[in-house]
């Protein structure tokens, strides 16, 4: 008889623990004002973004955190301009590259109905022509679907062609997107009083293996690697890491399933750093208190590059080298010149 491993029996028990209390905080929104950490169903993308009073109290995710980090270019002012919390905030003009992400997710992942949220733009014009902007049939078109996202004929082409190439990937055969979609995750901090949320493309039944999928226009890893900071993905795993050990769910790494974006479409996937994802935590610290700062004070500055202008600016080293070089092969013609 094999003897069986007590400590990999009682981690499988902790684990399962885990899992059952997780599960038992997920509810249906019942369209009230959420005062209660937990998971949520029912709750459509454009609510979980825009509606100010989802939650009884300021809420943040990831995708506006990058508006208030100095590191991005961003202040307070900028923050407070942009949160759903302001109701004066602007709201942000979508591009091509997020209407193309934002359909890719609603026909790879299944997570929105297609034909509520996005229309395909015909390829003729109304009246028969080439489709033009500046037809006015076209126009018209546009505006009876401004409600909704348009993309082209195309775009989805290309969308099923990416599709067909990512089913055939072994990590999503395997069923690393596969989980409950449509979830929303919520916790206050207690230090704050701020709401934290996460959105997953789709959350893991058991594994704690969380996966996002995103496009890419290349897969070369500089690029990658870049996105990391630039997209702000690292933001979004600590998030998440965040709120699951909150609410007791488990976490165990978070993995970025990529899609190219290209005639020949390719698939593949990273896993984030956890050093990366304990940096990113650090970073939500720093503007959870920052915000609870600025709401307190209700003052929002600016940003103050040079430290407000206490140190001078400087050209950068590279510019100084190319110039300091070009004024000393000058040097070295005028005295040859004067010898």
């Amino acid at each position: 008889m094999t003897d069986l491993d007590t400590d990999a029996m009682q981690s499988i028990g902790d684990l399962a623990s885990r899992i059952v209390g997780g599960l038992s905080q997920e509810r249906q929104w019942d369209g009230k004002t959420i005062t209660e950490p937990g998971v949520y169903s029912g709750i459509t993308l454009d609510q979980y973004h825009q509606k100010r009073d989802l939650l009884d109290g300021p809420s943040i995710s990831k995708s506006a955190l990058k508006w208030l980090l100095p590191a991005y270019g961003g202040s307070p002012k900028a923050f407070w301009g942009r949160w759903a919390w302001n109701p004066d905030h602007v709201r942000q003009n979508s591009t091509k590259a997020m209407d193309f992400g934002k359909a890719a997710h609603a026909l790879l992942l299944g997570d929105e109905v297609f034909s509520a949220k996005f229309a395909v733009r015909p390829e003729k014009a109304p009246d028969g022509r080439n489709w033009n902007a500046n037809n006015s049939s076209c126009a018209a078109w546009m505006d009876e679907h401004k409600h909704l996202t348009v993309i082209t004929s195309d775009q989805i082409e290309r969308i099923k062609r990416i599709a067909e190439d990512a089913q055939n990937y072994p990590l999503i055969q395997m069923g690393v997107l596969n989980g409950r979609v449509e979830r929303s995750m919520f916790w206050k901090d207690e230090e704050t009083g701020i709401w934290l949320r996460s959105r997953p493309d789709a959350m893991p039944n058991a594994d704690g293996v969380f996966a996002d999928l995103k496009t890419a226009s290349k897969f070369d890893e500089d690029f990658l690697e870049r996105q990391i900071f630039d997209a702000g993905y690292f933001l979004q795993a600590a998030m998440t890491r965040m709120i699951c050990r909150s609410l007791g769910i488990p976490f165990e790494t978070f993995v970025l399933v990529y899609v190219l974006n290209d005639d020949v479409p390719d698939t593949a996937h990273v896993e984030i750093s956890a050093h990366d994802i304990d940096r990113g935590e650090r970073v939500i610290r720093w503007c959870l208190n920052t915000i609870r700062h600025c709401l307190d004070a209700d003052n929002w500055p600016g940003a103050r590059p040079f430290a407000g202008g206490e140190r001078h600016i400087q050209m950068k080293p590279w510019a100084k080298s190319r110039l300091d070089d070009f004024l000393d092969h000058q040097d070295q013609i005028a005295q040859q010149e004067a010898a």
